[in-house]
């Protein structure tokens, strides 16, 4: 019998992996999942297709079972390395690669996790390169460091243009829910890389080929069935069963073919396991001992080690038997995964314990892998020496910026690990891994970790440990959202950093603490904690700290209603960066000072200090201060109604995934206006969503605003009503003066227009205490316009005219075109029902000409209704071009059709040709298309569409 098993009924998984290299042979590489059940021929057919194109194949599985970090892509490398001696001389980077194979030189001092995952393709690329095509084969992935599934995601791009296949195969039976495999699987789907080949077990066809190939003789239909009833169709159960069965000698001739040998035998083995270890029955005691040791040692083995485990001459037969393999380099390995899983079983306990310890014993004097390691001293049950194997594999995994496996690695180190015993590690070790897990997202068990470090420290009396502590405890807690358990822990941080003399951390953790206040809108707190922060940059003579916290109690003043001091700080603690010449500081305060200018509605200035932090970020690369400076602006531009900047800015920070949700919010209400409203809503939903979560009031405001706008526009009233009742509450709990008012604003309008008395009074109580607190025009242009819209309400058209005339003329120099125009319209409405028609109707125009030049369409299309329903001409007072702003289609889709026929310079007859129409009801469409557009001729009626833009 063959010692392979032959490769049966895989015609067509084969077809598609060598139309995978093929591809790659071409440049165009790809990452294959190669999964199935275990023993269905994963591995196989992997080499299989390899072995038959002569292409060069890097092999790497994971090492024992164990997920060292990397040791798939390690294993791959370094057989790379066996095939073509001094490969991989990759330049600058060979040292950061030499963090994974130290036989490449000394490591880079500073390397991080992109640069290593850099590294790592700079050497795919050589290796393809010099040899392509080539086979990247990592096996056995279901049981890979999830580091690796990592790095294989972050190649998938730059795979992709190599000539290289790389299959990553893996058992599918099994495979846990939220075992990493998974989420690799949707990061390719997700790049449009999903490209997948699924071994099923062979049906009875298949097996009664396979047995053909394995038996002496044709096998009987009744064999067949039997096997494949008892195998599943496993080919490696079906293999080790007709070993077992022959070894067994329980075949005989039948008038059909080969047979089951029905009396005196024993009965068919009823598990892989069953026939795996008939087959190593048959062994000698010496092998069988060496084959026990194997299984000890893992899926693949030190043979020297072995055998001195067991005895040379059991080592050999167990090899020449082909039921373990010579892998080269001194390794060996069973045949199957399953082979050693049956066997290790087997293994008495006592004996399994004495192995497991001679194996770590060995390993430990190597310096071996550590994770290998800690599994022997485990199986040993030497479980403090495998919790200091666990932290060292932890501190090597952080090393290498692995850091989910570091975190792995700690954790079950932490899980073997008294607090009595040696504390001052487990205290080492439970700080790695709260720092890990908020690496790689893990936060709730990252704040349970600092919180029991905080607990520990505070039990041993360590002041300045606990403060760092509840420090690093605030920002997991603030990443997970929750913001005023992680302002708690900063204020339990500052009393202890004053407490052993380190006033500027506590001055750092006030600024913290007022910066989220300031954005929650509560700005009485703000403004008094900014003080507190002054005050202990002061006494740690930090000028830095000191000249930031200005900036923050500056625009906290303002923004509580204090504008002149509010300014006056602002510009202080920018003299004082400029002073000392510290240009990160400086950015921060221009940003700083660009709040309070544009919350006084001063946007010119406001953008003037946003250009000049934006080129001092530039000069100092402080992307934070940038990402603020950016949004901010997007802001001011919008104000100022150059929507298609703004626009441009936060569809870039939404790109690079920079303050993502606050431009969704910006961007979305510019939709909003422009009347795109589903891209509006969803954007403004995101933004919404993300601003409660995070307790930020002016994102609050503004995707409230926009998505109570988008209800209204679609007619959703009670949703609009709804949201502007939220935001009136929100804004009740909060310090604001300003901020608000253009919410605030248009629910007055909004409430007053739909008949909600209540809603409109309270609205226009709202602004009445801003306009009080503040003063500024726009509040007091806000408030004019909320008592117009109750006296239209009230049907007391004078004071509406007179109260809305008083808005628009407050809007003068504001440079809010959006907002005025909103407030021209309603302006106009009033004089007309008043009995200034004329007043209104220019009042309406001027309304729409500054919605056109906005692109915002609904409210020019509202402004030209408006025209229309006070029985004037619309195409006279506003350009034959508003007509299309009142009607929803002028022209149905043939018409328009015929249409772009005509503008091409073709007769009736062309046209009809062409459409497949008669010459009639060409004819037809052509006179309707000039009565609609009130056009005399086909030339007009071409240029009249222009005007509306119906030509597309």
């Amino acid at each position: 019998m063959t010692t392979r098993t032959p490769l049966v009924g895989r015609d067509s998984e084969r077809e598609q992996l060598e139309g995978a290299l093929e591809r790659a042979r071409e440049g165009a590489g790809s990452i294959v999942l190669l999964a199935g059940e275990a023993g269905v021929g994963k591995s196989r057919l992997a080499a299989e297709i390899a072995d038959a194109q002569g292409t060069p194949v890097l092999r790497g599985a994971p090492t024992n079972g164990v997920p060292t970090p990397y040791a798939p892509i390690v294993a791959a490398l370094r057989s790379y390395r066996r095939f073509a001696a001094g490969g991989l001389e990759i330049g600058t980077l060979q040292p950061h690669l030499a963090h994974l194979l130290p036989e490449l030189g000394p490591p880079a001092p500073d390397s991080d996790r992109a640069t290593i995952f850099e590294a790592v393709n700079s050497a795919l690329v050589e290796i393809a390169s010099e040899h392509g095509p080539a086979v990247l084969h990592l096996d056995d992935l279901q049981w890979s460091d999830e580091s690796s599934l990592e790095l294989v995601a972050a190649l998938a791009s730059s795979l992709g243009e190599l000539p290289m296949l790389t299959i990553v195969s893996y058992r599918s039976d099994g495979l846990a829910r939220d075992h990493k495999l998974r989420w690799l699987r949707n990061e390719l789907r997700r790049g449009g890389g999903l490209e997948e080949v699924t071994l099923e077990p062979l049906d009875p066809d298949q097996t009664a080929a396979m047995l053909r190939e394995l038996l002496p003789q044709p096998p009987s239909p009744a064999l067949c069935r039997a096997i494949h009833d008892r195998t599943g169709g496993s080919p490696f159960f079906i293999e080790e069963l007709v070993s077992a069965l022959m070894t067994k000698d329980s075949f005989r001739d039948g008038s059909q073919g080969l047979e089951l040998e029905s009396e005196g035998v024993e009965p068919i083995p009823e598990t892989v396991r069953d026939a795996v270890l008939i087959g190593f029955g048959e062994l000698s005691d010496s092998a069988r001992a060496a084959a026990e040791a194997a299984a000890v040692a893992g899926d693949t083995f030190d043979i020297a080690l072995v055998a001195e485990q067991s005895s040379e001459s059991g080592m050999l037969e167990l090899l020449n038997s082909g039921r373990a393999i010579d892998c080269g380099s001194g390794q060996g390995s069973f045949r199957h995964a399953l082979a050693r899983e049956a066997l290790y079983a087997e293994v008495p306990w006592l004996r399994r314990r004495s192995l497991h310890q001679s194996f770590a014993e060995a390993i430990e004097q190597e310096e071996g892998a550590p994770l290998e390691l800690a599994d022997h001293w485990l199986g040993a049950g030497e479980e403090k020496k495998a919790r200091a194997a666990l932290s060292r594999a932890a501190v090597e995994s952080e090393a290498i910026r692995a850091y989910r496996d570091a975190a792995n690695a700690a954790h079950e180190a932490l899980e073997l690990w008294p607090a009595e015993d040696d504390p001052e590690g487990r205290i080492e070790t439970l700080e790695l891994y709260a720092a890990c897990t908020e690496l790689v997202g893990e936060l709730a068990n990252s704040a349970k970790a600092w919180r029991e470090l905080a607990a520990v420290r505070d039990e041993r009396g360590e002041p300045a440990a606990f403060a760092e502590a509840q420090q690093q405890l605030a920002s997991a807690c603030e990443l997970r959202g929750e913001r005023d358990v992680g302002f708690a822990a900063r204020g339990v941080a500052v009393e202890a950093f004053l407490a052993v003399g380190r006033p500027a951390d506590a001055a750092t953790e006030r600024l913290a603490m007022s910066n989220y206040r300031r954005a929650g809108g509560y700005f009485g707190e703000a403004v008094e904690l900014a003080e507190s922060a002054v005050e202990h940059a002061a006494a740690a003579e930090r000028q830095d700290l000191r000249a930031r916290g200005l900036g923050l109690l500056g625009v906290s003043q303002a923004k509580g209603g204090d504008y002149e001091g509010g300014l006056e700080t602002v510009r202080t603690g920018l003299a004082l960066a400029v002073e000392r010449n510290l240009t990160p500081v400086a950015a921060e305060l221009y940003q700083r000072l660009s709040l309070v200018l544009y919350d006084s509605a001063d946007y010119g200035r406001a953008e003037e200090a946003l250009d000049t932090a934006l080129t001092l970020c530039q000069t100092d690369e402080d992307a934070d201060t940038e990402i603020a400076c950016v949004t901010c602006l997007a802001y001011v531009l919008r104000e100022r109604g150059e929507w298609s900047r703004a626009s441009e800015l936060c569809r870039k920070l939404i790109e690079e995934d920079r303050a993502a949700w606050v431009a969704e919010g910006l961007d979305g209400a510019i939709q909003a206006f422009q009347g795109r409203l589903g891209s509006a809503r969803r954007l403004l939903s995101s933004s919404r969503s993300t601003a409660i979560s995070v307790g930020h009031y002016n994102m609050f405001v503004d995707s409230t605003t926009g998505l109570a706008h988008v209800a209204a526009a679609e007619g959703a009233s009670d949703e609009a009503a709804d949201l502007g009742r939220s935001l009136l509450a929100r804004w009740e709990e909060s310090d604001d003066h300003h901020y608000a008012v253009w919410g605030v604003r248009w629910a007055a309008s909004f409430f007053a227009r739909n008949g909600d008395r209540d809603g409109a009074h309270a609205c226009a109580e709202a602004l009445s205490e801003m306009a009080a607190d503040g003063g500024h025009a726009d509040a007091l242009a806000a408030l004019a316009q909320a008592i117009g819209e109750i006296a239209l309400l009230d049907e007391d058209a004078d004071t509406a005219a007179e109260q809305l005339s008083r808005a628009v003329q407050l809007h003068e120099g504001l440079g809010i075109p959006f907002e005025r125009a909103q407030v021209e319209l309603r302006a106009g409405v009033a004089y007309s029902a008043a009995g200034e028609r004329e007043r209104g109707i220019v009042q309406i125009c001027e309304a729409y000409r500054t919605a056109r030049r906005l692109g915002a369409q609904p409210l020019a299309k509202e402004a030209a209704a408006e025209v229309a329903a006070l029985g004037d001409s619309v195409a006279a007072r506003l350009g034959r071009r508003s007509d299309a702003e009142i009607e929803e289609s002028p022209l149905t889709r043939r018409e328009l059709e015929v249409l772009r026929h005509v503008s091409v310079g073709r007769t009736n007859r062309e046209i009809a040709q062409e459409l497949f129409l008669s010459p009639r009801t060409v004819d037809m469409h052509v006179r309707n298309i000039l009565r609609k557009l009130e056009c005399r001729s086909r030339m007009e009626a071409v240029h009249r569409a222009g005007e509306l833009e119906l030509l597309g």
